[in-house]
């Protein structure tokens, strides 16, 4: 519902059918809805969004539409959303971009269950849920997703009522041990670090507190702090350049009431500048305090956990608004038109697969490497093939049927000599007959072996409401299991790109271990954004798959030994 303050809201939604010229214009261009805003919603009457779409088509006021009066009314501070779905994917993220650098969006989205989703044939398709689609769109958006209605209204007084830390470093100040310690661990779990204190600030605590006190964070006060402890031990704290930001667990002191402790740090928290949340804990006995802390603009949570997490969101904000990803820049070098060509030729197997040998081609037409490759329908012709490539090599099956070739024994790795490789083809071709008997075998695709490096996953599926949903992980053929996985959508900017790959631990081994020398980095980064602008222009590409992609050493690039391309 929107209502401004004092007014009531009318009872059903106002008709505005003489106001249809409007809504159609602003189906076209958003900036017409603000006068519609201010005229039904903002100025007079309340209503709720569906009871319009009860009363009107549902394409006519979409959420798009509404988010920029809305952040446009000087009496918004957050817009906080619940949605079933997004009617059109991409205008939202464009109008959520653009508001999200004015005001806080925080989102709850329902729906997250996969039962009815659709069986998909690649590892990304498996791996890319319709919930990783709305995280990646609300990551790009800088939109904050909360996972439970309560934290849809805990984050969003928290972003409402207080200014944004300008760091992660958090002080904790109570009077109980047990709730400052859940507090220490709810804070570290929300991405924020415990506050280093000046030696000035810890000479303050110690002639304030007593000697069984802790003055280190989090500072325990002990029991019978009161009101005058609270106040100097907040004022201290605050004062502190090492801290930016502050929770204070408050359960009712027994020497004084939590009322009286509220009435005494509100005027040192509106004088710091700085973000303090109260985990106020209890029920009847800090129901005034309470009262007091909401009427001051304090958020105030019932347990500790609650209040890190308000606190945690707060310093995301800040984050987001310095790293909202700029937008993406087209590569350099690619040839759009050769792969449109390679898919007009392309004959659709299992499932809308291609022969690997065309898919291959699509993505190096993009300037992905690949390996040197041969065809060859016969022994005899793999065989002539491994000589001319050069021997150790790898042998694969050919088939459109077959998009995952080490199931039905399709890959013989290694083979050093002419007979090697006769032998492994027809082992190879009968083993992929007897596991996939309809499929259409075509011979083998022959590879020279590749040097060792590191071996990650790349792909792209096809989102219904977003487009295409880029994935960086872990590779090989325990992808699925592993589920070491990160997703976005593309295009990509190069912030982004490299987002995905610091998102996973396969990401981060890239840069060396005590068994690992540093691999290409960069390389991986230009096939995310390069594989990534190949599913934006060809939209017949439903599902694209690197699988893996070899990494080899610092500056030596990277590979793609195998590809999955599926047709929509």
């Amino acid at each position: 519902m929107f209502r401004r303050a004092g007014e009531r809201a009318t009872e059903r939604p106002v008709p505005f059918d003489a106001d249809r010229p409007a809504v159609e214009a602003a189906r076209r261009d958003p900036r017409a809805f603000e006068p519609l805003y201010r005229k039904y919603v903002s100025q007079v009457y309340s209503f709720a969004v569906y009871e319009l779409r009860d009363h009107h088509r549902a394409e006519d006021l979409t959420e798009a539409v509404f988010l920029a009066p809305t952040v446009a009314d000087p009496h918004t501070r957050v817009v906080a959303m619940y949605l079933e779905g997004i009617a059109d994917g991409r205008k939202f993220i464009a109008e959520a971009r653009r508001a999200a650098q004015q005001k806080p969006l925080v989102a709850i989205k329902v729906g997250r269950s996969e039962g009815g989703r659709r069986a998909v044939a690649s590892h990304t398709g498996a791996l890319a849920g319709r919930d990783a689609a709305y995280d990646a769109a609300f990551r790009k958006a800088g939109v904050l997703r909360a996972d439970n209605s309560e934290e849809v209204f805990d984050w969003a007084r928290a972003l409402a009522w207080c200014p944004l830390p300008k760091g992660p470093r958090i002080a904790v100040l109570t009077n109980a041990g047990g709730p400052g310690a859940i507090a220490v661990d709810a804070l570290e779990t929300s991405g924020l670090v415990l506050a280093e204190f000046s030696a000035e600030t810890n000479a303050v605590l110690r002639r304030l507190l007593p000697a069984a006190a802790s003055i280190r964070n989090p500072v325990d006060m002990l029991a019978g702090a009161g009101t005058a402890e609270y106040a100097s031990g907040l004022d201290a704290l605050l004062s502190d350049e090492g801290v930016d930001g502050l929770i204070l667990v408050l359960p009712p002191p027994p020497m004084t009431t939590a009322a009286e402790v509220a009435g005494a740090i509100i005027p040192i928290i509106r004088a710091s500048g700085k973000p303090v949340v109260v985990a106020l804990m209890g029920e009847d006995l800090i129901v005034h305090a309470a009262r007091l802390l909401r009427q001051a603009r304090v958020p105030d949570y019932r347990f500790p956990e609650r209040a890190a997490m308000a606190m945690g969101i707060l310093w995301r904000r800040a984050s987001l608004l310095v790293s909202m990803p700029p937008d993406p820049i087209r590569p350099d070098g690619l040839r759009p038109g050769e792969a449109a060509e390679i898919l007009a030729n392309a004959a659709r197997g299992f499932a809308g697969f291609i022969d690997a040998s065309q898919a291959s081609r699509m993505v190096e037409a993009y300037g992905v490497p690949i390996p040197a490759e041969m065809s060859a329908a016969t022994a005899e012709e793999a065989a002539a093939a491994a000589r001319r490539l050069g021997f150790p090599v790898v042998l694969k099956i050919a088939s459109p049927d077959i998009p995952h070739k080490s199931d039905v024994g399709g890959v013989r790795l290694g083979l050093g000599s002419e007979s090697d490789v006769m032998r492994a083809f027809g082992e190879m071709r009968a083993s992929a007959a007897a596991a996939a008997p309809q499929a259409r075998l075509r011979g083998a695709v022959v590879q020279p072996m590749i040097g060792a490096g590191q071996e990650v996953i790349l792909g792209v599926v096809r989102d219904e409401q977003f487009g295409p949903l880029v994935m960086f992980g872990a590779g090989g053929v325990e992808v699925e299991m592993l589920r070491d996985i990160a997703f976005a959508l593309a295009p990509l900017s190069r912030m982004e790109a490299e987002r995905l790959i610091d998102s996973t631990h396969a990401g981060r081994r890239l840069g060396g271990s005590r068994s690992l020398p540093p691999a290409d980095r960069e390389a991986v980064v230009e096939a995310l954004l390069r594989v990534a602008q190949l599913a934006v222009d060809q939209p017949e590409v439903a599902e694209i798959e690197v699988n893996p992609l070899r990494v080899f050493e610092q500056g030596k690039g990277a590979a793609a030994l195998d590809v999955r391309l599926r047709l929509g």
